[in-house]
């Protein structure tokens, strides 16, 4: 999904890990593991703790539909892919962000990580982490929605 936009506009179009909402800002500056194995790291996608050094908070992304989130990588426009080690930007609680849905949604829905990238997909099993619930209604795939974080552990509701 490609968005452009004009520096002439008046507001910025939606992009993938935009925040929407500032008031409820929970944004929490976090270092990819530099041990990650992941190669594609972009905004939206939904991170993991897997260390806490000292001040600094280590995440991964959550890989497994059964990982614990932690947050999502929000949008910069000055750098939107990332790799190990690097320090970024992540949503937390309460904030909301535009992500992109992976299938036809109810609005208010709990959604999880979709396996095949950085969408999300309505919670179909208690054992699965829960990213947020929907703000909008994704009428089908490779719509951009906003979702209101809410993290829950694997069998939390």
């Amino acid at each position: 999904m490609s968005t452009f936009q004009n520096q002439n506009q008046f507001a910025q179009t939606p992009v993938l890990g935009g925040v929407h909402l500032t008031k409820t800002l929970n944004v929490k500056s976090v270092k990819i593991n530099p041990a990650s194995v992941a190669t594609i790291l972009q905004a939206g996608q939904v991170f993991k703790i897997v260390d806490i050094a000292g001040p600094e908070i280590i995440v991964d992304a959550c890989s497994a539909l059964t990982d614990t989130p932690f947050g999502v990588a929000i949008y910069s426009p000055k750098k939107n892919l990332f790799v190990a080690g690097q320090t970024i930007e992540v949503a937390c609680d309460g904030t909301v962000v535009y992500l992109e849905a992976s299938a036809a949604a109810a609005r208010g829905a709990s959604v999880q990580l979709d396996s095949t990238g950085p969408t999300v997909a309505t919670l179909v099993s208690p054992t699965n982490g829960k990213v947020g619930f929907l703000l909008d209604k994704p009428t089908a795939a490779a719509q951009l929605v906003r979702v209101e974080i809410k993290v829950g552990a694997p069998g939390a509701v």
